[in-house]
């Protein structure tokens, strides 16, 4: 008698190495997934930073990025435009002034550093005296 096919023992050992490979590869697809959303959170505040100096340069209304606990707000013309939260474990240190303001000519007001933290990376936003240019680093 020819006997095909696979006994029990060999089916389970099978979905056993099977799922124990989905296993070890769910998590590494969370951070990815976490990084990718810091990233584009990133850029996205690097463009709201160059709108507002430009918007500084081109009216004399105040244009400002507040910096709140979990959300930032782009404020142009005295009115608040857009509200944007962070992603989740990400934070920004507020301990000095909330605020990012840029005068006329497009320098910033205010030179500082921004300490941004997440769950994943620590960064700087370096907003230097003289230059209306920033720049942002991972630690």
């Amino acid at each position: 008698m020819k006997e095909d096919g696979f006994t029990l023992i060999e089916m389970l050992m099978v979905l056993g190495i099977i799922s124990t490979l989905v296993l070890l590869a769910f998590p590494l697809q969370f951070n990815v997934l976490k990084e990718q959303e810091e990233k584009q959170f990133l850029k996205t505040l690097a463009s709201d930073v160059l709108y507002i100096q430009q918007r500084s340069t081109l009216t004399s209304g105040m244009n400002r990025i507040t910096f709140n606990e979990n959300s930032y707000r782009i404020i142009v013309d005295g009115r608040p435009s857009m509200n944007r939260a962070y992603p989740k474990g990400l934070t920004i240190d507020t301990r000095t002034d909330r605020n990012i303001t840029f005068n006329y000519n497009g320098n910033i007001k205010n030179p500082r550093t921004l300490y941004l933290v997440s769950s994943l990376n620590s960064y700087r936003m370096v907003f230097p005296f003289g230059k209306g240019r920033f720049y942002l680093e991972r630690q």
